[in-house]
């Protein structure tokens, strides 16, 4: 999938603010409570999501009209910068791949990838998230090796997520959260055909502070 390109860097990322630190300069003290855990306030973030759903694109490439629906695996890699214990704003690139067949080609795909700009928002403390990410979008049909067998040409897309994160030290938090997103493109080929895209998931949330 596409968004392994940039998790390397959004791994070092986080790593790299940290050991940019002042040395001198003591960290914000988290907020705690009886048997809570609250994140640290102020700093760099880097979120991972992965998990299962459903998937579903219908439209034309090459004049060729197909629908795809059924289930899906997907992976949202995200870093940037929090200003506050209940806000995160940063990049965010995704992807979910179709494990049913398109119907376009032997054994072909149908993939979704998206990078854009989400903003997250916490309740405190109870560690409940609401994101929203608006992104750039690409469909590529794919065959089992990754090689490309059609495509989109860059389109538009929306992405609502809800779900809860248990901070095991003032750094790093896990949890589950469901998410719902969209996403309309046109045909790669020159021709008038549109593909639109729907899906949703429950996915596995990972943050690092």
């Amino acid at each position: 999938m596409r968004p392994r390109y940039l998790a390397l860097w959004l791994l070092v990322m986080p790593v790299a603010a940290r050991a940019q630190q002042d040395p001198g300069t003591a960290p914000s003290a988290p907020s705690t409570g009886p048997g809570v855990t609250m994140r640290s306030p102020l700093g760099f973030f880097f979120h991972v999501e992965a998990g299962g759903g459903y998937l579903r694109t219908s439209g034309s490439t090459g004049r060729t009209a197909f629908t795809t629906a059924g289930g899906a695996l997907g992976i949202s890699l995200g870093g940037g910068w929090a200003p506050s214990e209940e806000w995160m704003v940063g990049l965010e690139c995704s992807s979910w791949k179709a494990l049913s067949p398109s119907g376009l080609g032997e054994s072909t795909s149908v993939e979704l990838d998206a990078v854009g700009v989400s903003v997250t928002r916490y309740l405190v403390p109870a560690n409940v998230f609401a994101s929203v990410t608006v992104s750039g979008t690409r469909v590529a049909i794919t065959d089992p090796y990754g090689q490309e067998f059609g495509g989109s040409q860059i389109g538009f897309g929306f992405k609502v997520a809800i779900g809860k994160e248990w901070w095991v030290n003032p750094w790093l938090g896990m949890g589950l959260g469901g998410e719902f997103f969209f996403a309309v493109n046109r045909d790669q080929a020159g021709s008038s055909g549109t593909l639109r895209t729907l899906g949703a998931g429950l996915v596995y949330s990972l943050t690092v502070h």
